[in-house]
């Protein structure tokens, strides 16, 4: 509520945020449940508010990035190269982020580290699960993508691709699956407009 209070002055629009976190939730079975901390998953506000929350992540991550900052140029991000210092790269979407680092594993360990510690004061926490550190010729997923570096067929050039990550596939396949499952020549036509809807990512 206090980097809110930074952005927003309007006591009405806080006074509405901060009830919209008390507010709890209902369940299936229409019982009322209160939601100790944070906003339920999915709602309207929780996006607004990781971003928010998330933006003392940008401010940590993005400093050295900004005029006069040890990673401005060109030229200064090779002089800390070339002095065994790391340089990396924030991109973030939503709550999803990825930091690319140019070091050693090491380097990336400590910067991850710097992260769990810049997020603590917000009360977040990085997942264990979802956080992991791979060299990028392993290849990682981030929103619905597989970004890789790798070699150039018939060449000794390395490129990042990025890819349909394997996940959204398969989800894609099972859906296509169950609506065709069994489809009537009757419901055909409502099939494939439904098809083309999903298929266009409607």
């Amino acid at each position: 509520m206090d980097r809110v209070r930074a952005r927003v002055k309007d006591k009405r629009v806080l006074a509405l945020v901060k009830a919209f976190c008390k507010a709890g939730l209902l369940t299936e079975l229409g019982e009322r449940r209160d939601t100790p901390t944070g906003t339920p998953q999915g709602g309207i506000l929780s996006p607004l508010l990781a971003n928010i929350a998330l933006s003392v992540l940008d401010e940590y991550l993005q400093t050295p990035w900004k005029p006069g900052g040890t990673m401005h140029t060109d030229s200064r991000r090779r002089t800390r190269r070339a002095r065994g210092l790391p340089t990396w790269r924030l991109v973030r979407y939503a709550d999803d982020f990825v930091v690319m680092v140019h070091g050693t594993e090491h380097d990336t360990e400590t910067l991850r580290e710097d992260v769990a510690r810049v997020l603590a004061p917000m009360g977040l926490r990085l997942s264990p699960a979802k956080t992991t550190v791979v060299h990028l010729s392993d290849g990682f997923d981030f929103v619905g993508f597989h970004i890789r570096w790798r070699r150039k067929r018939g060449t000794n050039q390395w490129y990042v691709y990025t890819f349909i990550a394997d996940r959204p596939v398969r989800q894609l396949k099972a859906k296509i699956r169950a609506m065709t499952y069994r489809t009537s020549q009757k419901d055909l036509p409502t099939t494939l407009i439904r098809l083309n809807q999903i298929m266009r990512g409607g």
